[in-house]
């Protein structure tokens, strides 16, 4: 069975941060090239354009002046999925990276624990939903997405910690729903209707 290729870009503008996220990768995914690592995007485009990236792992702040949705959409445009990782989180950016086409975000806190789970599931072009995404794409005041009720209690339950079983007792409903019901968050937010 062939061993799958990983390419990554790692735009990150704290050089101690770069260097834990590339270890990782490296560790995590043995064989793995390091397509760029920095923080200017037009450069990691064209890195990654020469190499084929498979991921990109992306700070919500690299500095430039960007928004985080439009570095996403460059990458996209590229066709590179991305993860977007920050130290602090802002809902609302998150919200609009994912809007933008992010597959995942981590937060820097648990990027050991996470991150090469979400660089699987973006790699594979399917969302990854974890809590701490959950508590991020819980509806604030700003926010674009209107999401069904239900779906919005499941999320703040699931954002909360708890399992399956517990969110579908609360919410009336089965348990085997439970997973395409968070999915379906994930859903609204890649297809806003604007």
């Amino acid at each position: 069975m062939p061993v799958p290729r990983h390419s990554f870009i790692v735009l990150e503008d704290h050089p101690l941060v770069l260097g834990a996220i590339t270890d990782h990768l490296s560790t995590a995914f043995p064989g793995a090239t390091i397509a760029y690592r920095g923080a200017h995007l037009l450069d990691a485009l064209e890195f990654s354009a020469a190499d084929d990236a498979t991921c990109a792992i992306v700070d919500l702040d690299l500095g430039d002046g960007r928004a985080p949705a439009e570095t996403v959409l460059h990458l996209r445009d590229a066709g590179i999925p991305v993860v977007m990782i920050s130290a602090h989180e802002q809902a609302l950016l998150v919200q609009e990276a994912v809007v933008a086409g992010a597959w995942a975000y981590v937060p820097k806190r648990s990027i050991i624990d996470q991150l090469a789970d979400a660089v699987t599931a973006a790699e594979a072009q399917k969302p990854w939903l974890s809590p701490d995404l959950a508590a991020v794409l819980v509806p604030v005041e700003g926010s674009t997405v209107v999401l069904d009720p239900l779906a919005e209690r499941a999320l703040v339950l699931y954002a909360a910690g708890l399992p399956t079983s517990m969110i579908a007792s609360r919410t009336g409903i089965d348990v085997d729903q439970v997973r395409p019901l968070l999915e379906s968050v994930i859903q609204a937010y890649r297809s806003p209707d604007l």
